[in-house]
């Protein structure tokens, strides 16, 4: 379709998976290109259009001749795109609560990237030190800033939801134990998971279940 954005990253969830939600809430036609193997994606910088693009990077957007890249930027793209600016926050306090959450998020994604690039003599040993110092405490915080709200932001659904359910069932997939601590969190990942569009979607052979992160180069490659 001429009509149908691109949606490019590698064939793994990752910073692409919240976008992947976006897209399929949106029902914005998109082709979901998977580069499987590196020299898929690094054998073709040199060549057009990546060759001209200075912000050049996984993931992006592809829409027509025009190219956007950084996961912060796609969002506000494809909330813009669909018309639902009110994705990005209805109000300033929505707006400075999904920017907040946001920030937290990153943080806890930087501690799992951690934990998954353990070399192996020192896993066992680290692992949980680690998740309680650089994980836990945050996902703690999230779940009590969420307490009482309909959404992450507030009364509304924004763009910060998506990525808020993704790193749920990151926590969900890594450690079940703890995921059952966090009643609040629990309770917006089945709300989110309800949303017709993403219930249909995590039930069609699009959904990408795994893996979260690359097989063969991080631990935790499912």
């Amino acid at each position: 379709m001429a009509d149908q954005l691109v949606l490019g990253y590698w064939g793994i969830r990752g910073l692409a998976q919240p976008l992947r939600y976006m897209l399929e809430y949106l029902g914005l036609p998109y082709e979901d290109k998977r580069y499987l193997k590196p020299e898929e994606w690094f054998g073709g910088l040199a060549q057009a259009p990546f060759n001209t693009h200075v912000l050049v990077n996984l993931p992006y957007i592809k829409d027509g001749e025009k190219y956007v890249y950084e996961s912060a930027a796609l969002y506000v793209y494809l909330a813009h795109k669909a018309n639902r600016a009110d994705l990005l926050g209805s109000t300033p306090d929505e707006q400075v609560a999904v920017a907040q959450v946001r920030g937290v998020i990153q943080d806890a994604l930087k501690g799992f990237f951690h934990l998954i690039t353990l070399p192996e003599d020192q896993y066992a040993a680290k692992k949980e030190e680690i998740y309680a110092n650089e994980v836990a405490w945050l996902i703690e915080r999230l779940d009590k800033f969420i307490d009482g709200k309909t959404w992450a932001a507030g009364a509304n659904l924004t763009y910060i939801d998506f990525a808020l359910f993704e790193l749920e069932e990151t926590l969900k997939a890594f450690n079940a134990e703890s995921w059952a601590k966090f009643a609040n969190l629990q309770k917006h990942h089945q709300e989110f998971s309800n949303l017709p569009q993403i219930k249909e979607y995590m039930a069609s052979g699009r959904f990408l279940a795994g893996p979260f992160y690359p097989p063969g180069r991080f631990r935790w490659g499912f």
